[in-house]
């Protein structure tokens, strides 16, 4: 009895340590990050831009804002997750990280179903925890949609395998799991493309699990809401895809470009010269096909200028030919400029012409489609094309083990005045510091003023000191949102101004001023960091400071920006240096534990069964992924980078972590059994 009793309380003992453990891993966490900056790129139109403005659009209640040729070039997931953090005014990097260490949470629960040892399983959450793909400059502190999506396939693996574990307990138990997984797997599938790969591994999951449910339960009536909740995950998928179909046909009139894709299809797919793995439209071969579609032949100037412009960014600059991976844009935009997206519906009819005067010259034996096989597809239509395709995978499957290009940094931002300017719409969007690298020897502001009984256009503005002192004069530019906001004031539709001036000391930070003059009369005078969104007083301004940088609060800014990033870039030391030896050895412990598994089945012994679906599963995945990107690195575009593969790095370690435990455990459990068998023998 005291014995059970002493057990108990031992158990008891761990539990606390292992939360305690737990709880102050993930404070050190939230103190590592503490401060990161965020990283803008404000000239990624077509990427960091772009989900940025629709995010502030849906924060504003309009959607993802006016109709464009972007409107539906990407998912919207991200933009949404962005609108919410900005409207609860949460720091985007410190939610991005809480949302990824729950997730690490979840699945670190799901583990515990098959990895019984609390110092494991603590080894495993640090693992996961303090991985640099969360605070890396690519992925952690741009404001884009890939960090996100690492927590969110933590969510996924997490939820499902705790759905797999708990669904033969009672229902209230498990139906959480299902919403999250519903929820989660949704919300990723619409905010990458590539979530396909999560798919294998998802529907596996759910079938085994439907199974067990049957075999288990008695009837249909006990398992009938069970295999409701385990099909619950993959509709998902639909009802956030409805619903994102609902709000664009509600903002544009259609969920999305019908022929947009069909169009799309014939220009990719055409039999011409110049067809190359990566270049599915050569320049001659468009020009060939304007000559049988005259709708497309409307814009074939726009488009062949664009064509011009992303030659620059491909593999092969200025050899006049754009590949797949930018040629898509290239289009688009071409077309815009042309005049055919005023709406949706002008963009679809636009597409549909196309399509049929090309489908017609189709028909007609003018143009051939190539054939396109499931193995060209894969880039695996001849010996060759699979060796490069394997290789790719083992140079991705390199890359991702030794954990290279993960620091974080503190990057420069180029400084004119829209570089600037769109840094600060990030810093406002994300409740987060941008850090505008270098030294600043001059202090710049970017902003607006307008001045209550005055016409601004009669005035002359300019920076001065606490002394009066005239250090730079203040140019206007116009100023369309103002002019509307403030119609009844006279020059508010020019009063935006960016403005540089020589800093009077690097070592305080010192005040200043905008004053304006009247017939060489000082009229209105407003103190620059005390310029705000208030009533309008005599003699005081009405504006905003949108971006204000000295020499001495950059200084500041920069000295705190780089203690954050060498407290993230700590782990970074410690990945790089065990990560490719621990890859290693994470698959020979796997065919160990394999080979281990299959002789326990042999003897009809299943009770690692679980442990070996779930490290296969998540082996089988990663598979999938490296060969997705392989093939978009093969035939598009480069995509060997962390970016692109930032959700297989914390996985990847798990499996690798998770092998290695239960080999050591399987070898360690052989050993005891033969010496018991030892030990059974006559005579002894």
């Amino acid at each position: 009895m005291r014995r059970q009793q002493k057990i108990r309380e031992q158990k008891k003992w761990e539990g606390r340590c292992f939360l305690l453990i737990i709880a102050a891993l993930s404070l050190l966490k939230l103190w590592l990050v503490q401060g990161l900056v965020i990283h803008p790129l404000p000239s990624a139109m077509c990427d960091d831009v772009l989900l940025r403005d629709w995010a502030t659009s849906i924060a504003g209640g309009e959607w993802m804002g006016p109709f464009s040729c972007y409107t539906f070039a990407k998912e919207v997931g991200f933009s949404i997750y962005l609108a919410i953090t900005y409207r609860l005014q949460l720091p985007y990097i410190l939610t991005t990280n809480l949302l990824y260490m729950a997730g690490a949470l979840a699945l670190l629960y799901a583990v515990s179903h098959v990895m019984k040892k609390k110092w494991a399983l603590c080894l495993i959450y640090a693992a996961i925890l303090f991985h640099p793909i969360m605070t890396s400059l690519d992925t952690g502190q741009r404001v884009y949609r890939n960090g996100f999506a690492v927590a969110l396939t933590l969510w996924v693996f997490g939820s499902l395998l705790n759905l797999y574990f708990e669904i033969g307990k009672p229902l209230y138990q498990s139906l959480p799991w299902a919403v999250l997984a519903a929820g989660s797997l949704g919300a990723l599938w619409n905010t990458k493309s590539d979530t396909v790969w999560l798919l294998p591994f998802s529907v596996v999951v759910l079938l085994v699990a439907a199974a067990l449910v049957l075999k288990k339960q008695k009837g249909w009536k006990t398992a009938l809401p069970r295999l409701a909740l385990l099909a619950l995950p993959l509709l998902g998928i639909i009802f956030v895809s409805k619903f994102i179909a609902i709000m664009n046909a509600g903002a544009y009139g259609a969920p999305h470009i019908a022929y947009y894709k069909p169009a799309m299809s014939i220009l990719m797919n055409t039999e011409t010269e110049g067809r190359t793995a990566n270049i599915s439209l050569p320049a001659k071969a468009f020009q060939e096909l304007c000559a049988y579609s005259p709708t497309l032949a409307t814009a074939q100037k726009e488009i062949e200028a664009q064509l011009k412009a992303y030659d620059q960014y491909d593999r092969q600059k200025g050899d006049g030919e754009v590949e797949d991976g930018w040629i898509g844009w290239a289009l688009i935009e071409g077309i815009a400029e042309a005049g055919y997206y005023g709406s949706c519906q002008e963009a679809n009819a636009f597409y549909q012409n196309v399509y049929e005067e090309l489908q017609a010259a189709v028909e007609a034996g003018q143009i051939k489609i190539r054939p396109q096989s499931f193995l060209e597809t894969f880039h695996l239509s001849t010996a060759e094309k699979g060796k490069e395709l394997f290789s790719a995978i083992g140079q991705i499957w390199g890359y991702v083990a030794s954990h290279c290009d993960l620091e974080s940094q503190v990057k420069a931002i180029p400084r004119e005045k829209n570089e600037l300017g769109g840094c600060r719409i990030f810093e406002v969007v994300t409740h987060d510091k941008a850090c505008y690298g270098g030294d600043f020897d001059y202090c710049c502001s970017l902003g607006w003023i307008l001045f209550s009984e005055y016409d601004l256009g009669e005035l002359q503005v300019f920076v001065e000191d606490a002394q009066g002192n005239r250090l730079q004069k203040v140019r206007f530019q116009e100023s369309e949102d103002i002019g509307r906001l403030y119609p009844d004031i006279k020059g508010s539709d020019r009063c935006r101004f960016f403005v540089k001036w020589d800093s009077q000391s690097a070592d305080e930070d010192i005040p200043y001023w905008l004053a304006a003059y009247a017939d060489g009369r000082q009229v209105a005078k407003a103190r620059m960091d005390e310029l705000g969104m208030h009533e309008l007083e005599e003699k005081s301004g009405l504006g905003a400071i949108d971006l204000f940088i000295s020499p001495y609060r950059h200084q500041k800014a920069y000295e705190d920006a780089q203690k954050s990033v060498k407290r993230c870039n700590i782990p970074v030391f410690g990945y790089r240096a065990f990560g490719y030896p621990l890859a290693l050895a994470g698959v020979a412990a796997y065919v160990a534990f394999t080979v281990l598994s299959v002789m326990e089945w042999r003897r009809k012994e299943y009770g690692e069964v679980n442990a070996w679906l779930v490290i296969t599963g998540i082996r089988l995945s990663l598979l999938l992924l490296f060969a997705g990107i392989a093939v978009t690195h093969l035939q598009k575009c480069p995509a060997i980078t962390s970016m692109y593969l930032s959700a297989s790095y914390p996985l990847f370690t798990l499996a690798a972590l998770l092998s290695i435990f239960k080999c050591a455990e399987g070898i360690s459990k052989a050993a005891r059994q033969a010496v018991r068998n030892k030990n059974r023998r006559p005579g002894k």
